[in-house]
């Protein structure tokens, strides 16, 4: 938190906008982030990853994890990583699968900013997987498995580097 906790204090006849109705959700969301980080960071539960047929893409199974930010990682449905083709003609290639709270846009029902032009009206939490070097993952990213490829294609996944949630 960079700032003291803030919220909205309610009054008969206090016309809210959405700078309002924003504050109000953001003091919520970072005292839900403060709490969490009480519990530590990593898996709590399910985000098992297993190789989808043919060897070509990782699957994540749902579950749910929190990160150093306190953040809820939530996976709902199976996510799926393509793993590509062998980079650079390379015997054996080592990765680790991670995963890191993300947000989008999503426009249900476009609304008018205030230039006219259509902004989002939700906002979608989901998560994004990605492979990076192994001990090169973000800061706020959470490791679920190594991954090493042969130069045949064969994949392994080694799980032992995934942290559970355990107090920091």
């Amino acid at each position: 938190m960079a700032d003291q906790p803030r919220r909205v204090n309610y009054l008969s006849g206090l016309v809210l906008g959405a700078d309002d109705l924003a504050a109000e959700q953001a003091y919520h969301r970072e005292m839900r982030y403060l709490h969490n980080r009480l519990h530590g960071h990593g898996t709590v539960h399910g985000l098992d990853v297993t190789v989808g047929e043919g060897g070509a893409d990782l699957v994540v199974a749902p579950g749910l994890a929190l990160d150093h930010l306190g953040r809820e990682v939530v996976v709902a449905a199976p996510l799926t990583l393509a793993l590509g083709p062998q980079s650079g003609g390379r015997r054996r290639t080592v990765h680790d699968l991670v995963i890191e709270w993300h947000e989008s846009a999503q426009c249900p029902v476009p609304v008018p900013g205030p230039d006219g032009t259509a902004v989002p009206s939700r906002w979608v939490e989901q998560p994004q997987l990605a492979l990076v070097a192994p001990g090169e993952a973000p800061t706020a990213a959470l490791v679920l498995v190594r991954v090493t490829r042969s130069g045949r294609g064969k994949v392994r996944l080694d799980p032992s580097v995934r942290r559970a949630l355990s107090a920091s």
